[in-house]
């Protein structure tokens, strides 16, 4: 009897939207590291602040929820200090200040061994989580749908058969952070956030669905690789969206830059420099914020109004059927990019010829385990207090 040859099994590899595309164009070499040999870094102090953000508004969403809309803002906060300890919140606190929505996060991130850096850096992150709650709840939480939303949708790899990779099509997946449902009207509206979409969209009525996503650092420059990563990174969202049965049109995505709301010493100095160079889209309107950061110096205190920091904040990027052609099509180029190193790599080329060493941000570099044998790291010149920067950054 003659029995068939077995299949091969067909393999359709798995690309998070976040943790393997947009990390492999931050550094092809830090990604093949991280995610092909899971070498997860020593000290995941970036990794730490986003996931502690998301958590502490996680936790304060659901008490909103709970309440049925009753919670008040702004939510009480007794200052962090760089003295506190990682410790149980103080007796007679609120159980909606924001230190006791923090601590149970803080203690789940520590059963990961992620931790701060430094209690300035975790003093930083409280202080960023309060602005963050108090300056947005109000206007986001009303209009949430659905909070972490997994998405999942296939695709086809570019040249896949020509240059025989090990598959023709990808699945990629991610987390979208909120859903939010907005009914866009001509009329004006005292909702912040909807006024922002309705000012980047004009003319668009009726309902619609906009992707949110919390971004744990400052608003980037728009001629930098971060601000194009960002915006194709909310498009492909919403076509991974509209790949799920009853979802209604995505019309636009919303990434909130957590940092500017409140800025620290090395964020103040950059949007100083970001405007000098006219590398921002957004300038103060007021003469009295524009002075204040022309006579800023470093260690000085820094009042900036309410609206500047929210328009830094909030970047609303409009979500039309082009848009998002044009960055599911960077993506599958850069899936396409990922697939050939993996094919030259089993074909017995070693890493380093393999995987780039192509970082171009000194942060990524200095936050990198791998940087001490990297010519990338070498290149940009090691600079002293490099890793100073990640502190600053949070």
């Amino acid at each position: 009897m003659l029995l068939a040859r077995k299949r091969p099994e067909r393999l359709v590899p798995e690309y998070s939207l976040t943790g393997d595309l947009l990390s492999f164009r931050r550094c092809a070499r830090q990604y093949r590291y991280q995610n092909g040999s899971s070498l997860p870094p020593s000290r995941p102090v970036q990794l730490w602040y986003g996931e502690f953000i998301h958590g502490v508004l996680e936790n304060a969403y659901r008490l909103w929820e709970s309440s049925g809309g009753a919670l008040t803002f702004p939510l009480p906060y007794e200052r962090i200090t760089t003295a506190d300890s990682i410790a149980e919140p103080p007796a007679g606190l609120s159980p909606h200040d924001v230190r006791n929505l923090g601590w149970p996060v803080e203690q789940a991130l520590l059963h990961q061994n992620k931790r701060a850096r430094s209690r300035a850096a975790r003093s930083a992150a409280y202080r960023r989580a309060e602005a963050t709650l108090n300056m947005l709840g109000p206007y986001l939480f009303p209009l949430i749908a659905q909070a972490e939303e997994r998405v999942l949708g296939t695709r086809s790899v570019p040249n896949a058969g020509a240059e025989q990779f090990r598959a023709e099509r990808y699945a990629l997946h991610g987390v979208i952070d909120v859903l939010t449902e907005i009914e866009l009207t001509e009329a004006a509206t005292d909702n912040l956030i909807r006024r922002a979409v309705q000012e980047q969209c004009p003319g668009l009525t009726g309902e619609f669905e906009v992707i949110v996503d919390y971004k744990g650092s400052r608003r980037p420059r728009v001629d930098s690789s971060e601000w194009q990563d960002g915006a194709w990174q909310v498009q492909t969202y919403a076509w991974l969206r509209h790949q799920q049965r009853r979802s209604r049109r995505v019309a636009a995505g919303i990434l909130i830059y957590i940092n500017e709301l409140a800025p620290g010493d090395a964020d103040i100095g950059l949007i100083r420099t970001d405007m000098n160079l006219g590398r921002t889209d957004v300038e103060p309107t007021r003469d009295s914020d524009r002075r204040m950061l022309e006579n800023w110096r470093p260690g000085s205190r820094a009042d900036l109004s309410a609206d500047f920091r929210f328009a830094r904040a909030i970047r609303v990027i409009p979500v039309d059927e082009e848009s998002i052609a044009e960055a599911t099509t960077a993506f599958d180029e850069t899936v396409a990019n990922v697939e050939r190193r993996v094919k030259l790599e089993a074909e017995a080329v070693s890493i380093l010829q393999t995987w780039n060493d192509d970082c171009d941000d000194r942060k990524t570099c200095a936050a990198c385990d791998f940087r001490y044998f990297c010519d990338g790291y070498l290149r940009n010149g090691n600079p002293a207090g490099a890793e100073d920067l990640i502190e600053d950054e949070i």
